[in-house]
């Protein structure tokens, strides 16, 4: 006789699979009248062009004056920043000292700015110099013995930084918002991002998962990172690499300035709200592409790009339902130059643009023109 495991399993699912499946339709939920709107592609497209720079903010001056890596890291994480985080940690420190009584707490002075950007660059020098405890980073055991961390500051003194560290004060701090304790820091350097820098033409909207091990009701599961939590933040980022703006996942049906677990068409619109009207050409990937966002964004003078599920609401019935053979393709367009496309290669591979019609280019296998580099011809 087999006798069946009597341990408990559970899957965690983050809330992105959830999201996915509460946006998305299924294909027998669209409407059929909505595929009347659709017609063979005639590459009839809305004439959108870019009427922007891009590049290097060239009116901030004081770019041209940094020298060293740091220079460009105080541009975004500027003095008044560092004197917020100041000011907020001794009122913190206040706050405890007064509902606590210990010979710890007694040691405790006023932080400056100065001193905090010290903090900072501790930790971060930390994350590159990996020890398995705090106090390791101070001893003087041979197998240790750093002496940087002890000409920056002691370790007490550390240790009673990080216990205080603030960005807002907590009996000021809104209970809806779950940003709340960091709201200041998130919309300085939000600013200071598109301060400095103009996006090129063709930007990307995705997301990045931050590892997070503390506390939050909004931190996801991360799978890939060996069974860790992180916290989700969409961005919207320029061809160099450069994140041009973002806003942080804070959960479902949170009534927040955030993004808080709406359609993925808001949270584009949101990254994108300082840029429509120029020209730019937005690409996605399949979780934020539809053919309601590709109208919005037409309204607004710009482009979007990007793979598409089959069960979007609004995508042309026959386009989806049609069985290809690899090499075939099949697209339609509506009156308002949206092009949905299907491409069968090893597998269907649906597409929604509002700048591209539907002809294909050939290429050469990537094999065959490595060869052909190789030799020179």
């Amino acid at each position: 006789m087999i006798r069946a495991s009597t341990v408990r399993r559970r899957r965690i699912e983050s809330d992105s699979e959830t999201e996915a499946e509460d946006s998305d339709n299924n294909e027998d939920d669209i409407p059929e009248e909505l595929d009347v709107n659709w017609r063979i592609p005639l590459g009839n497209k809305t004439n959108i062009t870019f009427s922007d720079s891009s590049g290097i903010n060239a009116y901030q001056s004081e770019i041209f004056a940094c020298t060293e890596p740091h220079d460009f890291y105080f541009l975004f994480v500027t003095d008044e920043i560092f004197e917020i985080i100041a000011k907020q940690t001794n009122i913190y420190a206040t706050q405890r000292k007064s509902e606590l009584q210990s010979h710890r707490l007694d040691q405790w002075y006023e932080t400056n700015a100065n001193e905090i950007k010290r903090f900072f660059g501790l930790i971060i020098w930390m994350g590159l110099v990996r020890l398995p405890k705090i106090e390791l980073y101070w001893s003087t055991y041979e197998g240790y013995n750093l002496t940087l961390p002890r000409t920056i500051m002691p370790r007490n003194r550390f240790e009673l930084l990080l216990r205080f560290i603030h960005f807002s004060n907590n009996e000021e701090n809104d209970p809806k918002n779950r940003l709340s304790k960091v709201a200041h820091i998130i919309d300085h350097l939000n600013s200071n991002f598109k301060k400095y820098y103009k996006p090129d033409e063709i930007l990307c909207v995705d997301e990045s998962l931050v590892p997070f091990r503390g506390r939050i009701v909004f931190r996801q599961y991360i799978k890939q990172k060996r069974h860790r939590y992180g916290i989700k933040v969409f961005k919207l980022c320029s061809g160099p690499g450069y994140t041009y703006s973002f806003r942080i996942y804070t959960g479902k049906g949170e009534n927040t300035n955030e993004i808080s677990g709406n359609k993925s068409t808001e949270i584009v619109m949101a990254l994108c709200q300082d840029i429509l009207g120029k020209g730019h050409t937005i690409c996605t990937d399949n979780w934020y592409t539809s053919v309601d966002l590709a109208e919005k964004l037409i309204d607004m003078h710009t482009h979007l790009l990007g793979t598409l599920r089959k069960n979007r609401r609004g995508n042309p019935k026959e386009v989806v339902a049609q069985k290809l053979k690899r090499g075939d393709v099949i697209a339609r367009e509506n009156k308002n130059g949206v092009t949905v496309l299907k491409w069968k290669d090893k597998r269907d591979v649906l597409m929604l643009s509002t700048k591209h019609s539907a002809e294909m280019t050939t290429i050469q296998k990537k094999k065959l023109f490595k060869r052909k580099a190789k030799n020179g011809s």
